[in-house]
C-alpha cells in the first residue's frame, strides 16, 4: 500500500462516440494525459483537450474501440500507444473490413492471464489481462497519485525509454499502488452487464474463466496491493468506467458474475 495519504484518483474526461457510442477517456494527470481508447470521430476531440499526452492505451482490437488511432498517431508521433499483445492483429490491419486505417501499437503488452505494471514519468497504470471478449481483452488500472512516491531513476528512464519499443525488449517496472485508482473495463465487464462472447475472435470458455478471475481477484496477488482488514472494503468501491455506458462499482460487479456463469452454462 502506498505511503502516500494524498492519493486520489486522477480525474478524466469523457465522450461516447459513434453509432455503438463507445466511451473515449481523457485521463488528466499533473505529467499530462492518458487516452483511453480512441474511437470512431474521436480524434478531433482528444487534440483539442491533451496538451502533453503520455500514451494511448487500448483496452481490446474491436474498430469501434481502435478506429482514430492512426488520425492520433500522425499527430503525436512521439506518444506510445499500448495494445494486448493478442489484439495487435486487429490494429495491424482491417481484419473487420470497416475501414479502419491500420496502425501498429508501439508497445505490445504482454497477455498472460496476469498483471503488466507500467509507469510514464512516474505515473503508473497496469493492464490485467481477462480475455473471452477478445484474445487480448483487457482492463486497465490507473492508480492514484504516486507523484510524492520514491520511483528509482533507473526503473522510470527504463519504462519511458521502452514505451518506444516493442514489448520484447521492454522491462516493466514496479509501479506504487493505492486503493485510490480507477479502473477502464472497455468490453470485459458494464454496468450490470458483460461483453458479448459471440463474435470472431470471441470464446465463451475463456470469458467465463475470465469471469470467475475477476470475481476472486485476490488484491494482494493480481493488484499488488498489500492492504489493512479495514482497507478491503475500500478497494471494493474503486470504480470501473467500462466502454460503453455509465460507471460502475467493482465490488458490486464482481457480485453478479455468478449470475452471468449461471447463464452461460
Amino acid at each position: 500500500m502506498s505511503n502516500n495519504s494524498n492519493n486520489k484518483p486522477y480525474p478524466h474526461i469523457c465522450k461516447a462516440f459513434g453509432v455503438y457510442e463507445t466511451n473515449c477517456y481523457i485521463v488528466q494527470t499533473p505529467r499530462g494525459e492518458l487516452v483511453i481508447d480512441p474511437g470512431i470521430g474521436s480524434s478531433e476531440w482528444v487534440l483539442a483537450n491533451v496538451k502533453n499526452p503520455l500514451a494511448i492505451l487500448i483496452t481490446h482490437g474491436h474498430f469501434d474501440h481502435i478506429f482514430d488511432t492512426a488520425k492520433l498517431h500522425e499527430n503525436l508521433k512521439s506518444t506510445p500507444i499500448y495494445c494486448p499483445s493478442e489484439d495487435a492483429f486487429m490494429m495491424k490491419s482491417d481484419c473487420f473490413d470497416t475501414g479502419l486505417t491500420p496502425c501498429a501499437p508501439s508497445v505490445e503488452v504482454p497477455c498472460k492471464k496476469g498483471r503488466e505494471d507500467f509507469s510514464i514519468d512516474g505515473i503508473c497504470f497496469s493492464y490485467l489481462h481477462f480475455p473471452g471478449h477478445t484474445p487480448g481483452c483487457s482492463i486497465v488500472f490507473v492508480w492514484g497519485d504516486s507523484t510524492q512516491n520514491e520511483l528509482s531513476n533507473q526503473a522510470q528512464k527504463s519504462t519511458q525509454n521502452n514505451s518506444q519499443n516493442n514489448a520484447q525488449n521492454q522491462n516493466h517496472t514496479t509501479c506504487p499502488k493505492s486503493k485510490n485508482a480507477r479502473i477502464y473495463s472497455g468490453d470485459f465487464v458494464f454496468h450490470r452487464s458483460i461483453g458479448r462472447y459471440d463474435f470472431p475472435y470471441s470464446s465463451q470458455s475463456d470469458m467465463a474463466d475470465s469471469l470467475r478471475r475477476f470475481r476472486d481477484l485476490d488484491f494482494a496477488l493480481d493488484l499488488g496491493l498489500t492492504l489493512d482488514e479495514s482497507e478491503l472494503e475500500e478497494v471494493g468501491q474503486i470504480e470501473i468506467f467500462p466502454g460503453h455506458g455509465e460507471s460502475s462499482i467493482l465490488a458490486y460487479e464482481q457480485r453478479n458474475v455468478n449470475l452471468w456463469l449461471e447463464r452461460m452454462d
